[in-house]
């Protein structure tokens, strides 16, 4: 239902293990602790970096000498080299993952549970903590509605631009993000009808309604980063949600998925009312980190043996984020040959350095 590739959770961050690009050196005298030590270490310490900033650094693309002199006597060799460089697919630990650049699980097998809650017409909470792969999932979860074309499928983002503001304002930018994303993903007769200059645009709620009406198909809605709306403009549109719930589909937006963090759940679910399902953005199984892996060796060749995947699962705890943070230091830093599968014993390298950049 989602993209061909798997898809995998990720957040900000960057590759490697030094913060300045530079590689740590093993600590060989250190013990290795409790697995879950890494996970906690590493997800804690993201509050303190700054979004958008490299965390360990990007690797440089490296040739030798005369390569680079052979490609400079050929143009087009040398482009068509950068450019299957550049393609080749990474485990990411930056921003939501990309088919085309990242290895990812499948969406439909993470809460596999939410399409048919949207087809009955659902309004659902699903949380989780940060780096847990929130907006590769409902990316992968609207890509997989859309393709039926049974529904009008729009997903917005609710991060306000600039400062957040309250109130009417904050109501209003919320419905100014949602119809430009409908812009952008949707058909010109499913998108909303423009507000006449006097509409008062306060109340989401009625405006949803009006575009419900307009609307040749159900109205499905996926709400991304809920958590980081003001409080009051999240109090007033899940109240208004619940307000409008009876008036579906015609009325109402059909179904509506709010995704956000694990603090907004409880009051998010109590101002929905009964009406609504929660749900938890689970951690990867032990089967799904294997998944990941086997992307690697899909595209590389190079295979990770049972007792590597094992280790990194129980290092992990199966948290997206720490999986492919570890993924990236052995296949990136550490650099095995292609012809060598990776071991255990890389694993557990790649997370001592790790556990050095963080101490």
């Amino acid at each position: 239902m989602a993209p061909r590739r798997s898809s995998v959770a990720s957040a900000p961050g960057s590759s490697g293990c030094t913060s300045g690009g530079s590689p740590v050196r093993a600590d060989r005298s250190r013990k290795t602790s409790n697995p879950r030590s890494l996970e906690t270490s590493l997800v804690v310490s993201t509050t303190t970096r700054q979004h958008g900033q490299g965390w360990f650094g990007e690797p440089a693309i490296e040739h030798d000498r005369d390569s680079s002199e052979r490609l400079g006597h050929d143009r087009a060799a040398g482009a068509r080299f950068l450019s299957t460089h550049r393609h080749r697919r990474r485990f990411n630990v930056v921003g939501p993952c990309h088919d085309e650049l990242h290895y990812m699980l499948n969406a439909s097998t993470r809460l596999v549970e939410v399409p048919d809650l949207v087809a009955r017409g659902a309004y659902v909470v699903v949380h989780a903590p940060r780096l847990h792969g929130r907006t590769t999932w409902l990316r992968g979860l609207a890509a997989g509605l859309a393709e039926g074309g049974a529904w009008a499928v729009v997903r917005a983002s609710c991060r306000p631009r600039g400062g957040a503001a309250e109130g009417a304002s904050g109501e209003r930018a919320l419905l100014e993000a949602i119809a430009r994303a409908a812009g952008e993903q949707l058909p010109a007769p499913l998108r909303p009808p423009p507000w006449p200059p006097s509409y008062d645009v306060r109340f989401a709620g009625v405006v949803l309604s009006a575009w419900a009406r307009a609307c040749p198909r159900p109205l499905v809605l996926l709400l991304d980063d809920v958590d980081l709306l003001p409080r009051e403009t999240r109090a007033s549109l899940l109240t208004q949600m619940r307000a409008t719930y009876e008036a579906r589909p015609r009325a109402a937006p059909w179904s509506v998925v709010f995704c956000g963090s694990e603090e907004v759940q409880a009051s998010a679910v109590e101002l929905l009312g009964p009406g609504s399902t929660s749900l938890r953005l689970p951690d990867f199984t032990a089967a799904q980190v294997a998944t990941l892996c086997a992307e690697h060796t899909e595209e590389t060749g190079q295979p990770f043996r049972d007792e590597a995947v094992a280790q990194i699962a129980a290092i992990s705890g199966g948290h997206p984020w720490v999986v492919n943070v570890l993924a990236r230091e052995i296949v990136e830093k550490l650099r095995p040959p292609l012809r060598q599968p990776i071991t255990a014993v890389h694993v557990r390298t790649a997370a001592e350095r790790l556990r050095g950049a963080w101490v």
